[in-house]
């Protein structure tokens, strides 16, 4: 569902296998094992922080105050993690300048604060952040980051230049990473409008010729894929029509004469069937790796039948949330990769339940918080709730700390209504 380049922790680990294989003879020197090991070292080695502030609000207006807790968990498992004493929070504009900042203490796991906004600030949007001093360690991608707006009632906003909504933007991302010729693959595909937010459309795959062939379209939020079997000497390009019939004409990704491809696929059986095909080696080795936030779930090794392995992964053996599946060639280099997303299968249940059910003007209002796992047995639970009116002003924020730290947290880009998948 979900696909992505190499990532930088492989790239890490590919230098730690080229060093190790440097002081043997050769990289078919080393065992899976011997990867097995370099891989967990890493991991130990390397211990991911995450951060997840919930703001009392979105919007504000100049001479209020932002009130946030933050939680900071491991990146591994997702529990409290007792690392780090002090987060640092910014309030950046758009030219990622400072205008707020402030350090909070943590104390196992957590922390609260606040920011008042003074009245020299200016209308727009900025951008939440939240770091640590170890979390600086790896790459800023790392960092928690959410917009806020913040309204100066003492300035005249700016004039906003209205944004051409026809500037349509359509990407492809082939699985595993690799279009070769003559093998099939599938594709996935992405398009969005001037806003980010993904369009409706009809699409289709022409060649050089101009002949149709395939035709697609988006099954959510301008996200779908399709079956595709390039020819290299042949071009194609993808034609698509948006709901206001104008037309945007996008090049596919470059198709190799040789390389791997691979195709997962989930028949809800309880097993991902994960197939690799590949014309450079066509009876060749190849290693499947699968890591759920650098803990390592399964290390194969299979030999490719005319060009073609299978692997099986069962789904039980993955933890909740995004698992990488990389394939390796003979060479233990990785040739393929792709994400995998499993929704969370324990939920923590929350029931608010206020004292009355209609209240007077400035009367003091009291709700009973319970959490209660899925058969209604009490949890203990670290919570913190926001109220605020629903206004023109205010709305309803969708993100939150379950679809935070189990999908957004581990992608690159921005995920469009990340709510959806849970």
């Amino acid at each position: 569902m979900i696909m992505k380049q190499m990532t930088g922790m492989f790239k890490n680990i590919i230098k730690c296998f080229v060093f190790v294989s440097s002081l043997s003879f050769s990289c078919f020197a080393q065992t899976l094992t011997d990867i097995q090991n370099n891989f967990k070292s890493y991991s130990q080695n390397n211990l991911q922080e995450k951060l997840f502030v919930h703001t009392d609000r979105q919007n504000y207006l100049t001479g209020e105050i932002i009130w946030f807790k933050i939680y900071a968990v491991d990146g591994m498992y997702n529990k409290p993690l007792n690392l780090s004493k002090v987060a640092y929070v910014d309030i950046l504009d758009n030219q990622q300048n400072p205008v707020l900042q402030a350090k909070i203490i943590l104390n196992k796991g957590t922390g609260s604060g606040s920011l008042f906004i003074p009245v020299s600030v200016n209308n727009g949007n900025y951008k939440f952040r939240a770091y640590t001093n170890w979390m600086k360690n790896f790459s800023p991608e790392y960092y928690f980051e959410k917009t806020i707006t913040i309204v100066n009632p003492q300035k005249v906003p700016d004039i906003i230049p209205k944004q051409d909504k026809s500037n349509y933007d359509i990407q492809f991302f082939p699985e595993g990473g690799n279009l070769v010729n003559d093998i099939t693959g599938k594709v996935a595909f992405k398009a969005v409008g001037s806003d980010g937010k993904g369009i409706d459309f009809k699409g289709a795959i022409v060649d050089q010729k101009n002949d149709t062939v395939i035709r697609f379209s988006p099954l959510k939020f301008g996200m779908g894929s399709f079956l595709f079997t390039p020819n290299k000497n042949t071009s194609y390009m993808a034609v698509i029509q948006t709901a206001d019939n104008k037309p945007l004409v996008k090049a596919l990704p470059p198709i190799a004469d040789e390389g791997y491809v691979m195709q997962l696929s989930d028949n809800n059986s309880g097993q991902l069937d994960v197939s690799v095909n590949s014309k450079s080696d066509p009876s060749g080795v190849v290693y499947i790796f699968v890591h759920t936030r650098q803990l390592l779930k399964l290390a194969k090794e299979a030999t490719l039948n005319n060009g073609v392995a299978h692997f099986l992964v069962d789904k039980k053996s993955l933890d909740d949330g995004i698992s990488h599946i990389t394939i390796f060639n003979s060479a233990r280099r990785p040739v393929c990769e792709r994400l995998y997303f499993k929704r969370p299968a324990e939920r923590l249940f929350i029931e608010a339940h206020p004292d009355q059910q209609q209240y007077a003007g400035r009367k003091k209002v009291s709700v009973s918080i319970n959490a209660k796992d899925q058969s209604g047995n009490p949890l203990n639970a670290n919570l913190s709730m926001s109220v605020y009116r629903l206004d023109a002003l205010q709305t309803v924020y969708t993100g939150d700390i379950l679809n935070y730290l189990w999908l957004t947290s581990d992608l690159q880009g921005t995920v469009e209504s990340p709510e959806y998948y849970f």
